[in-house]
């Protein structure tokens, strides 16, 4: 068996494009995945392009090696190239997996849990009041998990602007003193979400990297008394010294991950006990092959994996494949809003379904969904999704 083309489609997806990708063979056996950048549509599509090039005529079983090939041969790393490897990565896993008629999760060593948590978000919004309604819509959804990003810093925002001006001004950088409003305003926004869930729904915040070491620990004093999960990227990601030192004076468990480019930059954080939580995204880092490997090495580290995974069906269908195999896995991201659920329904056939906020673990051959191409194809990407953006 050989592979005769890559194929793909940039389509519009609400607030970001997503890129789906088929790996066609001479077998007739195709491959299908799906990334998405809230970025650099074009760029993301020039480098699935010319990675694919390499694929064309080569063995699809040979997964590791093209992973090899890909990233070493690239010589430059980073995120941004490893989002193409994502693409291709995860295409050639669920190719090998129709090719045989099992689900992905059987190549990857099998189910170790029939259900995989999933969690969800709610707008940060204006008031505490408008916060708490947020997590009520949630919970009357079935989520048992909800997390927020930071209030005064978000309320309403799209991937290209604030839609509404936000209290902290969007350019603060995290070396800029915060007013001390900011941190009765956390509590206030943290106290109405608990007296709205109670005290057995988790709880997280997402900071975006906005603050420094300063700022984050004593965050991380605010937020103590309101037990959450995490506190997500509270410093600017690149730094595995200023999270350590902010891990160390934290009682709650700090997350970091999103932005990682495969195990190599992963290992800096968890080799040096920068993290709890392991936050890789099976459509940026490397696809499934990467990700794997770095919920290795988290486990070598006692760190959990909860996958960031803002995406669509087949994004998320790789993220929780794989995260039905990990047994240091913690839970994933979603977004699952009604929303999003038009895309879902829209661009693909048979889309996983979160109810009680988990997965059932299924075994529909690949990674379970199917593309339509036909109704991908009318809804091109939206290239003012690429201008610029909020931090």
């Amino acid at each position: 068996m050989k592979i005769t083309a890559v194929r793909q489609w940039a389509a519009e997806f609400g607030y970001y494009n997503a890129h789906y990708v088929r790996i066609e063979t001479d077998a007739g056996v195709v491959g299908e995945s799906e990334v998405g950048m809230r970025r650099r549509t074009r760029t993301v599509a020039a480098l699935i392009e010319e990675l694919g090039e390499y694929l064309v005529g080569k063995d699809p079983t040979r997964i590791e090696q093209h992973f090899e090939r890909l990233y070493r041969d690239s010589f430059l790393g980073g995120t941004l190239l490893t989002i193409g490897i994502s693409a291709l990565d995860n295409a050639l896993w669920d190719l090998n997996a129709r090719d045989l008629g099992v689900p992905v999760h059987r190549l990857l060593g099998g189910k170790f849990r029939d259900e995989v948590p999933v969690y969800t978000h709610a707008r940060a919004t204006e008031t505490p009041e408008l916060f708490a309604a947020e997590i009520r819509d949630r919970l009357d959804s079935g989520f048992r998990a909800i997390k927020t990003t930071l209030p005064g810093f978000y309320t309403k925002v799209s991937s290209v602007h604030h839609e509404q001006p936000a209290a902290i001004p969007a350019r603060l950088t995290e070396t800029e003193p915060l007013p001390n409003w900011f941190w009765s305003l956390i509590t206030e926004y943290f106290q109405a979400a608990r007296d709205e869930a109670g005290p057995d729904v988790t709880l997280m915040l997402d900071c975006h990297g906005r603050l420094s070491v300063a700022n984050a620990v004593r965050l991380a004093e605010t937020l103590e008394p309101f037990g959450l999960a995490f506190i997500e990227e509270p410093v600017p990601y690149e730094r595995a010294d200023w999270l350590r030192e902010v891990s160390q004076r934290s009682s709650t468990p700090i997350a970091t991950g999103e932005r990682w480019a495969n195990h190599y930059g992963a290992a800096p954080f968890l080799e040096n006990h920068a993290v709890s939580v392991a936050q890789p995204d099976v459509a940026w880092c490397g696809g499934i092959t990467a990700a794997k490997r770095i919920a290795a090495l988290a486990e070598t580290q006692g760190v959990s994996v909860a996958f960031h995974n803002p995406f669509g069906p087949l994004a998320s269908a790789a993220a929780w494949q794989l995260g039905a195999t990990l047994p240091n896995f913690l839970m994933s991201e979603s977004m699952i809003t009604p929303e999003q659920l038009v895309f879902w329904d829209r661009y693909l056939e048979n889309p996983p379904r979160v109810e009680n906020g988990v997965w059932v673990v299924t075994d529909d051959p690949g990674l379970g969904p199917r593309l339509r191409v036909d109704e991908i194809s009318k809804h091109p990407p939206r290239y003012d999704y690429d201008r610029n953006g909020t931090r």
